[in-house]
């Protein structure tokens, strides 16, 4: 009756190997998930910054470049974004000239957080009037 007991019972060795296989795979599971956590809080934060850039971009082409200070709301509390509308000179010559009063311009969009520091920037280019320009 004892040899019955003894095979079915683990040894020391057994117990401390399948306590270590236990410890390895909490450790790596772990890892990958400090890991896969810390990849998304970084996909967040450039999700949030593309998507204040591309609110500022609506707002800065809609409104125009001398358009100071977007509506309330547009931005989070105490961020702010700037646009200069430069001319575009990098084009053959013949596109430089005005068609019927509209010139091709470029949009240079800032956006910068509460402490002034640049969080990005946009060109978008598009047809403005000529004077707009100016």
């Amino acid at each position: 009756m004892s040899k019955g007991l003894r095979q079915s019972a683990f040894t020391l060795i057994e117990v401390v190997i399948a306590a270590t296989i236990l410890a390895l795979s909490v450790a790596f599971t772990m890892t990958i998930v400090a890991t896969a956590r810390s990849q998304v809080l970084r996909a967040e934060r450039r999700w949030g910054r593309a998507h204040l850039l591309a609110q500022a971009a609506e707002y800065h082409l809609l409104a125009g470049a001398r358009a100071k200070h977007p509506p309330g709301g547009l931005l989070p509390e105490g961020y702010r974004s700037s646009c200069d509308l430069l001319e575009v000179l990098d084009l053959p010559e013949e596109a430089l000239e005005p068609v019927n009063g509209w010139r091709l311009g470029e949009f240079l969009i800032r956006v910068d957080d509460p402490n002034g520091q640049p969080i990005g920037e946009l060109r978008v280019r598009k047809l403005v009037r000529e004077e707009d320009l100016e």
